[in-house]
C-alpha cells in the first residue's frame, strides 16, 4: 500500500512518518507540509491511504480530503486532530478513522489494521455486479450500487395509494397480508365489492411497476391475501437493525463502528409520508437509534470528552429536536464546561417543552 501524510508542522510530520514506517504496512510513504503540493502530487491516484492534519492554514484537512477524494474515490482518509469536535465531520466524509494528537502508536496500529482490512476487501478489483437496496428511512426509494457508485432507480407510482400499499407489504415481507386487512386499512368506507375492485386494481399497478425494477420481487396471491417476496436486494432498516444486534461492545477500538450505526440513521421510518400504520415500527426503530445515541454520549462523558458528546447531542437534535434526555445531557455538558448561561437556556427550553406536554 501507498500512504500520503500532510501536516504543516515539520516536527509533527517527521514524527508521524516515523511512527507509520514502524508499522511496516506501506511500500511508500510520502509527506508534505503544504496541502496544495500534496493535492498536486503526481501519484495521487496510486495512494491507498491519506493521513491529514485538520488544522492547517489556507486549506484545512477536511477541504483537502474532499479535493483528494474527488480525484481518487477509493482513497482511505484518516484525520489527525487535537480537537474532538471535528470527529463527526470526519465520519460524514466517510473517513475510515481519526486520530487524536498526540498520536499513540498502539492506537495508530489499530487504524492501520483497519486500512489493511479494507484494502483486502477492495482487492478483487472492479466489482461489476450491481447490488440493490430499498430505502425506508425517510422515504421509499430504490437504489443500485455499481463499482461503489450509488444511483437512484427512478420509479413513478401511479397513485400514492399504490406506494402506500407496497410499503405496507414491504413491512410485512414474506408474510401473508390478508385481503380483509388491506381493505379495512385502505378502503374503510367502501362497500366490500367496490373495495375489492380497488384492491385488485392497485395490486395490478404495483406488479406492473415492480416488474420494471431490476431486482427480483413478486407479489404472490394466496387464498386469503398477498405476499411480497424479494431476491437479490437489501432493505436499509433490516440491515441497520442487524448491524445493531451484531455489534461488538462499545469501546475505543469499536467506536468507529458504533458511530457509523448512529450516523447511518438519517431519518425516521417512512417519516416523509406519516403513515399511521407505520407508527409502531417507526417508534420501535427510533428507540433503538436514540438508545445508541445515549450509549455513545455516556461513553464520551465517562471519557470526559464533552465536545464529542455535545456533537452527538446536536446530531440527534436534527431528527429529534425535543428529546428530553438529550436536553438533560446538554445541560450537564454546559455545566461541565462552565457555560452556565447556556445551561439555563437549555433548561428553559426543557421546561417549556414539559409544560406543552402537560
Amino acid at each position: 500500500m501507498n500512504a500520503l501524510i500532510v501536516d504543516d508542522e515539520h516536527l509533527a510530520l517527521l514524527h508521524f512518518k516515523n511512527m507509520l514506517e514502524r508499522t511496516n504496512a506501506f511500500q511508500s510513504i510520502t509527506a508534505f507540509q503544504d496541502p496544495i503540493e500534496a493535492l498536486e502530487h503526481a501519484a495521487i491516484l496510486a495512494i491507498d491511504a491519506v493521513f491529514l492534519d485538520i488544522e492547517m492554514p489556507g486549506i484545512n484537512g477536511i477541504e483537502l480530503a474532499e479535493a483528494i477524494q474527488a480525484q481518487n474515490e477509493n482513497v482511505q482518509v484518516v484525520f489527525i486532530t487535537a480537537y474532538n469536535e471535528f470527529a463527526i465531520k470526519a465520519f460524514e466524509l466517510n473517513a475510515i478513522d481519526y486520530l487524536l494528537k498526540p498520536v499513540i502508536y498502539k492506537r495508530l496500529e489499530t487504524t492501520v489494521e483497519r486500512i489493511r482490512t479494507n484494502n483486502k476487501l477492495r482487492a478483487p478489483a472492479e466489482n461489476t455486479e450491481a447490488h440493490y437496496f430499498i430505502q425506508c428511512f425517510g422515504s421509499l426509494q430504490f437504489y443500485q450500487t455499481l463499482n461503489s457508485v450509488k444511483t437512484n432507480i427512478q420509479v413513478k407510482w401511479r397513485t400514492s395509494k399504490a406506494r402506500e400499499i407496497y410499503a405496507f407489504l414491504l413491512q410485512n415481507q414474506g408474510r401473508v397480508v390478508s385481503k380483509d386487512l388491506l381493505i379495512d386499512l385502505f378502503w374503510p368506507n367502501y362497500d366490500v365489492s367496490k373495495a375489492s375492485t380497488q384492491l385488485y386494481s392497485t395490486i395490478y399497478q404495483i406488479r406492473k411497476l415492480i416488474g420494471q425494477v431490476p431486482f427480483g420481487q413478486s407479489i404472490e396471491k394466496t387464498e386469503t391475501g398477498y405476499i411480497l417476496r424479494f431476491s437479490g436486494v437489501k432493505i436499509d432498516v433490516v440491515e441497520w437493525e442487524r448491524s445493531l444486534k451484531e455489534a461488538p461492545p462499545l469501546n475505543t477500538s469499536t467506536l468507529h463502528q458504533h458511530m457509523d450505526m448512529l450516523m447511518s440513521y438519517e431519518n425516521h421510518y417512512f417519516m416523509e409520508y406519516g403513515y399511521l400504520w407505520a407508527e409502531p415500527e417507526k417508534t420501535r426503530l427510533a428507540q433503538l437509534w436514540i438508545g445508541k445515541a445515549y450509549e455513545l454520549i455516556d461513553f464520551f462523558m465517562n471519557e470526559m470528552n464533552y465536545s464529542q458528546a455535545m456533537d452527538i447531542c446536536l446530531q440527534v437534535e436534527k431528527i429529534e429536536p425535543f428529546d428530553h434526555k438529550i436536553m438533560q445531557y446538554k445541560m450537564q455538558i454546559f455545566n461541565k464546561n462552565g457555560k452556565v448561561e447556556d445551561a439555563i437556556k437549555e433548561y428553559q427550553r426543557y421546561k417549556q417543552m414539559k409544560d406543552q406536554i402537560n
